[in-house]
């Protein structure tokens, strides 16, 4: 019987948010640092905030955009001076969709959907001690979100959505295992690949006008587990072996709650609290067919991650009648402990900036640009795996879209 590998968090940090999540998916999400839940407006309403979707202009919206990324290098060096090494930098093209309908009704029910990347990363070392336990890791998901927002009165709003999201996977190992004679090691290489599996989950929003110019809004989108079905390769000390084998790769519960203020018809300014449910995983358990694969690297390992914050701050100021500004920053804490640092997951507290602007053309089409830069702060672990400092890791990005009415 196929045996199970889970990989429940061992991937690791690679896009703006704890752990290996996405959150910016948007124009408005990528300027104002996802401080743009209460303030969602316009078609990304659609994932940000689909109870929002009522008080949009009656008329059908569309938003596509795509986003460049650049993942930096992260340096190492041991403690003990023998190890300087860097991560290979990596970039990447992400693109997203978002649609609002008009009022399909004379209730103002709406409907919308989205096309974004959830989560994702690219981490790949090239020397030792790295590719022992890290050598590449790599995770490419992208979730459909058809989502339905009723009005309740005329300043409450509810709405629910479907989750489905479709991912692969790739690990790379070029390891070594635990000396089973005093003085010797056993090498060994090991390459997995689980391709186009899908999960479902769920999403549902609120959305409350206060006053005219306060919004206050939570949502909350429900963990997924991708059961990534695919198979593994390796070869100990020279005897090829080959498992199929089975991936449990978490997308965790989220929970949001903003309230936006809007001054003089013209500046409005969100806060967003942000919990991510990371500590629903607590070990990593990799399981494998092949008993030798099993026997080296399928042993049980604790994670004990926790949940994550950020707290997140967004300004957008209309211009004038063509421009509108964003400008966002935000502090996200990190899910790992110094004993649960690894060169796969690479944990830290960031900072986030972000500026950002729309420029509109005419009644139905827009423009918009923004540019987004995350700072992670070092960390320092001895634990057995990491010996020493991980540090001068950040996140650029470049999203640039359209927003077409009609």
């Amino acid at each position: 019987m196929k045996k199970a590998l889970t990989l429940s968090l061992i991937l690791s940090s690679a896009l703006f948010g704890a752990a290996y999540q996405i959150p910016n998916n948007s124009i408005n999400s990528a300027a104002l640092a996802t401080a743009n839940v209460a303030n969602a407006h316009g078609a990304d309403a659609a994932y940000y905030n689909p109870a929002n979707m009522v008080y949009n202009t009656d008329n059908h919206e569309i938003e596509s955009s795509v986003t460049y990324v650049s993942l930096s290098q992260i340096n190492y060096k041991s403690s003990d001076g023998v190890f300087d090494i860097d991560s290979k930098k990596h970039t990447v093209f992400i693109p997203s969709f978002h649609y609002v309908s008009k009022k399909l009704n004379d209730a103002g029910v709406r409907i919308g959907f989205s096309l974004i990347a959830p989560a994702g990363l690219t981490r790949e070392w090239k020397d030792a001690p790295a590719i022992y336990t890290a050598k590449k890791y790599s995770l490419e998901t992208m979730e459909f979100n058809p989502t339905v927002a009723i009005p309740v009165s005329k300043d409450f709003s509810i709405a629910f959505g479907l989750r489905y999201v479709r991912a692969s996977a790739e690990i790379t190992l070029d390891g070594r295992t635990l000396p089973s004679i005093p003085g010797v090691v056993m090498p060994y290489y090991l390459d997995m690949e689980a391709r186009d599996n899908s999960s479902f989950g769920y999403n549902i929003a609120l959305s409350y006008n206060a006053t005219e110019a306060l919004n206050i809004s939570a949502t909350y989108r429900s963990k997924i587990t991708l059961d990534l079905e695919g198979s593994g390769d390796a070869s100990f000390a020279g005897v090829e072996h080959k498992s199929s084998a089975m991936m449990s790769v978490p997308i965790p519960a989220n929970l949001i709650i903003a309230a936006a203020y809007t001054f003089n018809n013209a500046t409005t300014v969100e806060i967003t609290y942000d919990r991510t449910m990371w500590s629903a995983i607590q070990e990593t358990n990799i399981e494998f067919e092949d008993p030798t694969m099993e026997a080296t690297v399928g042993a049980t390992k604790d994670k004990k991650w926790h949940d994550t914050e950020a707290y997140r701050l967004g300004v957008t100021h209309i211009l004038n009648s063509t421009v509108t500004l964003m400008s966002g920053i935000a502090y996200s804490t990190n899910a790992a402990d110094e004993d649960y640092v690894s060169f796969s997951s690479p944990e830290a507290d960031s900072m986030t900036y972000a500026l950002g602007g729309r420029y509109r053309l005419d009644d139905s089409l827009e423009l918009g640009l923004a540019v987004l830069y995350a700072d992670y702060d070092d960390r320092t672990s001895n634990n057995g795996t990491v010996e020493g400092k991980l540090s001068d890791r950040d996140v650029y990005t470049i999203t640039a879209g359209i927003n077409f009415k009609f």
